[in-house]
């Protein structure tokens, strides 16, 4: 039996430069599982087609060029060969474990047949919830999941909400609870964006309807309050116009800036560091990755009562948990916190996230 720091591992999935959180997360965990492991990353020759990828492009621009280490770029999502030759280089690798993130049902065919193929050569096959059930779920979604996820050994997952969703899915399921851990990658700010008022509030990510930006634009018209500004940083799924149209409608253009594309790592080091508090009013969840990063800039949160959210919050000390759905409630915690009530959440926040770390989440994998 190897030891830790020899076992060999193979992580099939995105990472740099490919984007997003998935990826990001990918990547990071890759880095720290190599200081413990022989390590071999698979990643993608193409991960989405382009008709069902909303944005620019899956690949992020500020990383063009780069290639992780200990990397093969070889599985294309539509392409059942590329496929096969995953399985062989897992095999010819000797792997003891293969780690593979589940996040979407697109990946059902793909990771379906990866893993059952490992299952059925006695490879350990760990798969990685970040979500269990998606957030448009629907039967077949959840049948097709379910096929997928029966092929491996363990599971790790972010929250307890994932851990009671996939324990749904599969009553006997070996599951490993671990918090995110803090992004460590993303780059000082310079300072380049200034304050505009004296509370500056921060959406970020993705703008998809299960995160409630209308609930909060609902609560910037109920504040009244024109000494509050509030940016929107992300690529919409849908519904751009509409929300832009809502948000003049209601006279609320002076407040509510809009930047409807993806940022660069340095641009969001120079959102996360104008911003007082960043405000995640989410109407259904497991987990977020926009939490760790806020943390790693040592910025407050306010986050809805949903999945896996309160988790991750120490209310009234990193951050505070408000009912979703409820425009009102958001109104009223929003008109609670100032500068100085922001500035005293930092040192909760400095302890808190000592805990979540990479190495640590590495090491639960590797034993």
């Amino acid at each position: 039996m190897s030891t830790e720091n020899h076992k060999k591992i193979v992580v099939l999935g995105p990472v740099l430069p490919f984007r997003g959180g998935i990826a990001q997360h990918t990547t990071m965990l890759k880095r720290a599982l190599a200081k413990k492991s022989d390590l071999l990353a698979l990643s993608f020759s193409r991960q989405y087609p382009g008709w069902l990828f909303p944005g620019e492009s899956d690949r992020d621009p500020s990383y063009e060029g780069h290639m992780e280490t200990a990397t093969e770029y070889l599985i294309d999502s539509l392409n059942p060969l590329t496929w096969k030759k995953a399985i062989t280089r897992v095999i010819n690798f000797n792997a003891e474990i293969v780690l593979i993130p589940w996040w979407t049902v697109f990946w059902a065919p793909c990771f379906g047949f990866i893993s059952r193929a490992l299952k059925n050569r006695g490879i350990e096959v760990i798969f990685f919830c970040h979500n269990v059930i998606e957030h448009e779920a629907s039967n077949w979604k959840t049948m097709l999941t379910r096929n997928v996820l029966k092929n491996a050994q363990r599971f790790i997952v972010h929250t307890k909400e994932d851990k009671s969703n996939l324990l749904a899915l599969l009553p006997n399921a070996k599951i490993t609870v671990h918090p995110h851990p803090i992004y460590e990658h993303f780059p000082e700010a310079e300072g380049k964006y200034q304050r505009r008022k004296s509370l500056e509030l921060l959406f970020y990510g993705f703008v998809r309807p299960y995160k409630g930006l209308d609930d909060l634009i609902d609560a910037m018209l109920l504040l009244k309050d024109k000494d509050i500004q509030l940016t929107v940083a992300g690529e919409f799924w849908k519904g751009k116009d509409e929300t832009s149209e809502k948000i003049y409608s209601l006279g609320l253009n002076e407040q509510i800036e809009l930047r409807p594309r993806y940022h660069s790592d340095q641009e969001t080091a120079e959102l996360f560091h104008r911003a007082d508090i960043i405000v995640l009013p989410y109407r259904s969840a497991t987990g977020s990755g926009v939490v760790p990063i806020a943390y790693h800039y040592n910025k407050p949160v306010i986050v809805t009562h949903v999945g896996g959210l309160p988790d991750v919050v120490l209310n009234q000390k990193t951050g505070v948990i408000v009912p979703a759905n409820d425009s009102t409630s958001l109104a009223e915690a929003i008109a609670h916190i100032n500068q100085k009530t922001c500035e005293l959440m930092v040192p909760q926040i400095l302890e808190f996230k000592k805990s979540l770390t990479w190495d640590s989440l590495a090491s639960v994998i590797v034993q």
